[in-house]
């Protein structure tokens, strides 16, 4: 009797670890022990210990603020299969073909728990301009990378998102108030793009549009950054339809569409 039980608590265990990996799948900003504890419904010591293994093993990570996430081992593999590598390969010859266009640095982002992080960058041939690298990591609500994808996820994921990182600011123009956000996103929903007039850097201003993969969702997002002041809000703007071509063109290597 005592084996048939041992059993059973395993295959629960199992089916509840399974649970967790799923919620967090869903869940993309990460989840507390709390959340988790209360979503699979188990004690909090019993998640914890699940919890603990998975993040011993490299399947979960942390966020910066102590929540627990889909590590990059299992993050990697979107919902629809799309990899990073898969969005970087699709990604690097339309973006020489936009650098040639435009002149100025481009980024490539994905949401990685309540950051966006750079898989890919090409910076500007010019002497001035912006610099990034290959695994910069940003806040959303200051960039136009992060926009773009904030504006892609459900409202109570982006709320939730707010709750717990908040929204600092890092220049005069940053939006700090959780109304200004959402209306900004739901801006960003209805034109295809997000701008970051100095948002985040006070020397720079930024554009970006959305990556969809098959399943028709944003797996990733590009951008075109430049110094002030050749980088004008009326300039930015100018690269609009390029940088839809190009993210349109992209989507359709992956079987998404804009």
């Amino acid at each position: 009797m005592k084996a048939a039980t041992a059993g059973f608590s395993g295959v629960k265990v199992l089916h509840k670890t399974v649970d967790i990996l799923e919620t967090l799948r869903q869940q993309r900003s990460g989840m507390a022990l709390h959340e988790l504890s209360s979503v699979v419904a188990l004690p909090k010591p019993t998640v914890y210990r699940i919890l603990a293994t998975l993040e011993s093993r490299g399947y979960l990570g942390r966020t910066a603020d102590g929540d627990y996430r889909l590590s990059r081992k299992m993050f990697e593999e979107q919902q629809d299969g799309t990899t990073e590598q898969m969005i970087i390969r699709a990604a690097r010859r339309e973006m020489e073909k936009l650098l040639s266009l435009c002149k100025e640095t481009l980024n490539l982002g994905v949401l990685d728990g309540r950051e966006v992080l750079v898989i890919e960058t090409i910076e500007s041939p010019q002497t001035v301009r912006m610099s990034s690298k290959i695994g910069n990591r940003r806040s959303p609500h200051s960039t136009a990378l992060g926009k773009v994808l904030l504006a892609g996820l459900p409202q109570k994921d982006v709320l939730r998102m707010i709750g717990t990182r908040g929204l600092p600011r890092f220049t005069q123009n940053t939006i700090v108030s959780e109304a200004a956000l959402l209306k900004e996103l739901e801006k960003v929903r209805r034109q295809g793009y997000a701008l970051d007039n100095s948002e985040n850097e006070p020397d720079g201003r930024c554009i970006a549009a959305p990556i969809y993969g098959s399943n028709r969702n944003a797996v990733a997002a590009l951008s075109i950054s430049g110094p002030l002041p050749r980088m004008t809000m009326s300039r930015a703007r100018t690269f609009r339809e390029d940088l839809f071509v190009t993210c349109e063109s992209i989507s359709c290597q992956l079987g998404g569409v804009r």
